[in-house]
């Protein structure tokens, strides 16, 4: 048994036998519980680690093996990593479809499972070439409901700076843009000010404020990673300002050129507010956003090069070839497309996919977590899982940089998801963005 600490994570190395369970279970709470996470939040990532450690001494790996556990703190999260010398763990159980039989013994078996799933917020699953398999289990902590608050006023500012805003000036912006905004260019990060302030903390995402010289607020911009050389950005939001004033290109243009100073390749905003900037940035296509009362705009993706793009290697299904070379012709983005889709080879039996709920947009965004031969009874389930929640935005993200997510593109294709455009370098290479289309009504 080894442990090691540092500043933001801690790892336990066990064998996978019941006889540390204890330890398991004690090492995970107690990080918790250092990360920041409230009792309730602490023993759900403690109850969700304890029900895989045991399906892995029970099922996986009855005849032991090496288990390592690394507790991190995300900022607003905690989180735990188990890391397995196996790919042969059923994952099933973790699809928001799953349930259980209990006249089915194998089903049974993955019960601990399926509650490890509901007890935390999100889950990831990933295996690099030649390394182990790693499955992460991630609990956020609990922040309380924003309170109805009057509407939120600034008045024009006659001179501006851009700074960073502080903690309290965060929890204020995200009042003003509900004050000032349309729910379908809100970014749902600012419906919980107190995890924004904790997000930026924690350096996942950044800001720029227009500020006063009072101090007063006239607009913001937001921004974080995604994938591994893009930035996304949500904004600018202008509150009250002179339709004349340049607070709105000015944030822009500050947030652009704080990432210019990083590694990132590009940026993109996908939801942009009616004082977005068009001018410098690409139209990468647009997404049909549905509302409850029937009605439906469309929303549109933008994309700005910040550097050259020396180009990258990405696996197409040849359902999708047409689609990719068209949109990378229309961006001139240099690609070597590799044809790729299964060709007998072995697949897992069960495929899993992770689903991203945006609930202020009444969205969800499905994404693959792991292949199987039953990706498209996989996904024709939580399309009629969610479709049943009557969620009318159905989105589904592809990224090219990983072959084996090929596997879902037949079952996508033959089931009603449209590609809409592509996101470049923001998964390990560029996404995929599809929408399920002709079933809303």
């Amino acid at each position: 048994m080894e442990v090691k600490r540092s500043t933001r994570d801690v790892m336990l190395s066990v064998d996978a036998d019941e006889v540390f369970l204890p330890l398991v279970t004690a090492f995970v709470e107690k990080a918790a519980n250092c990360f920041g996470l409230g009792m309730d939040e602490s023993l759900r990532l403690t109850l969700a680690s304890e029900e895989v450690f045991m399906h892995l001494c029970r099922v996986v790996t009855p005849s032991g093996g090496p288990v390592e556990i690394v507790c991190s703190n995300g900022g607003y999260y905690a989180q735990a990593v188990f890391s397995l010398p196996t790919d042969t763990f059923d994952m099933r159980a973790f699809n928001l479809t799953a349930t259980i039989s209990i006249e089915d013994d194998a089903d049974l078996d993955a019960m601990g499972l399926v509650i490890a799933s509901r007890s935390v917020d999100r889950f990831l699953l990933n295996r690099e070439e030649g390394r182990d398999l790693r499955l992460t289990l991630i609990k956020e902590k609990t922040y309380p409901t924003p309170i109805e608050a009057p509407h939120a006023a600034v008045g024009p500012l006659a001179r501006f700076s851009l700074r960073p805003p502080g903690p309290e000036e965060v929890k204020f912006l995200s009042q003003l843009a509900a004050s000032y905004y349309d729910t379908r260019v809100i970014s749902d990060i600012l419906l919980s000010p107190g995890k924004l302030v904790d997000m930026i903390r924690a350096g996942e995402y950044h800001s720029l404020a227009a500020v006063g010289n009072a101090g007063e607020i006239g607009g913001a911009i937001f921004w974080h990673r995604v994938g591994e050389n893009t930035v996304e950005c949500f904004g600018p939001y202008v509150f009250n300002q002179d339709p004349a004033s340049n607070i709105a290109e000015e944030l822009l243009e500050g947030c652009i050129g704080t990432v210019a100073k990083t590694r990132s390749v590009g940026i993109i905003n996908t939801r942009p507010t009616p004082e977005f900037s068009r001018r410098h940035f690409e139209l990468l296509g647009t997404i049909d956003d549905y509302a409850q009362d029937g009605s439906c705009a469309p929303v549109e993706a933008w994309f700005r090069l910040l550097r050259e793009d020396t180009g990258s290697a990405v696996w197409v299904h040849p359902g999708l070839d047409a689609f990719v070379r068209r949109e990378y012709a229309k961006l001139v983005l240099p690609r070597e497309i590799r044809i790729e889709q299964p060709a007998g080879e072995t697949l897992p039996r069960h495929s899993v996919l992770s689903a991203e709920f945006d609930r202020l947009q009444g969205r969800v965004t499905l994404r693959p977590m792991w292949p199987g031969m039953d990706a498209e009874e996989n996904i024709e389930g939580h399309v009629k899982l969610l479709e049943g929640e009557k969620i009318l935005n159905i989105h589904f993200a592809v990224d090219l940089g990983q072959a084996w997510q090929s596997v879902f593109i037949p079952g996508l294709l033959s089931r009603g998801f449209e590609p809409r455009f592509v996101l470049p370098y923001a998964g390990k290479a560029d996404l995929v963005v599809f929408q399920l289309r002709g079933r809303h009504s």
